[in-house]
C-alpha cells in the first residue's frame, strides 16, 4: 500500500535521529569543505533552492522551489549526510544517492511504498566522498551562522570584487 505524504514525511523525520547504515559510512569519510563548497555550488545545484549562503533566500533561483534555511539547522554530519543522501520524500529536496530508493538504504523505503504523487525527487547523484564533502561544508561554513556577511559572500564566489556582492557593502 503506497504511502501517504504524512506518513513519509513521519518516517523520514523519525529515522532523522537514527542515522542509516549508508549516512554511517559517508560519515567515516573524511569530508574536504572546499570540495563540498563546489559541490553545493555548481554540481548538485543546491544553491538554486537554498541560494548561496544556504538561508533559503539569498540569491535562490526564483523558478526553484525555496530551500529551507540551513543556517539554522540544528542537524549534524551524519543527519545532513542522510538528507543529502536520501532527500526529503513529499518535499521538494532531491536524493542524490543513485542507489536511494532501491535498496532501502534511504529509510528502509523503496521507491514502490510511495504513491507517485509523493515519490522522492532525483537530484544529480552524488558519490559517498562528494555527499560527506557537502556535509563537512554545511557544517563547517553555513549551520549555526547568522546574517550573510560580505565577507562570506566573498568567499563563496571567491573573488575579491564579487559583483554578485556588491548589494551587501
Amino acid at each position: 500500500m503506497p504511502l501517504s505524504r504524512t506518513m513519509a514525511l513521519s518516517l523520514v523525520l523519525g529515522q532523522l535521529a537514527v542515522p542509516m547504515s549508508s549516512a554511517q559510512q559517508v560519515t567515516d569519510l573524511v569530508g574536504d569543505p572546499q570540495r563540498g563548497k563546489a559541490v553545493f555550488r555548481s554540481v548538485a545545484s543546491c544553491l538554486r533552492c537554498h541560494g548561496w549562503p544556504a538561508d533559503g533566500r539569498t540569491g535562490v533561483d526564483m523558478r526553484a522551489p525555496t530551500g529551507s534555511n540551513l543556517r539554522e539547522s540544528t542537524l549534524d554530519k551524519a543527519q545532513i549526510a542522510e538528507v543529502v543522501a536520501c532527500g526529503r520524500p513529499g518535499t521538494a529536496m532531491p536524493y542524490h544517492d543513485r542507489a536511494a530508493y532501491r535498496d532501502g538504504r534511504c529509510n528502509g523505503l523503496v521507491m514502490s511504498d510511495f504513491d507517485s504523487a509523493n515519490e522522492p525527487q532525483r537530484g544529480k547523484s552524488l558519490s559517498a566522498q562528494d555527499i560527506a564533502n557537502v556535509a563537512v561544508y554545511l557544517q563547517d561554513h553555513v549551520i549555526g551562522r547568522g546574517k550573510p556577511t560580505f565577507e562570506e559572500c566573498v568567499d563563496f564566489f571567491e573573488e575579491p570584487a564579487a559583483k554578485a556582492c556588491s548589494y551587501m557593502k
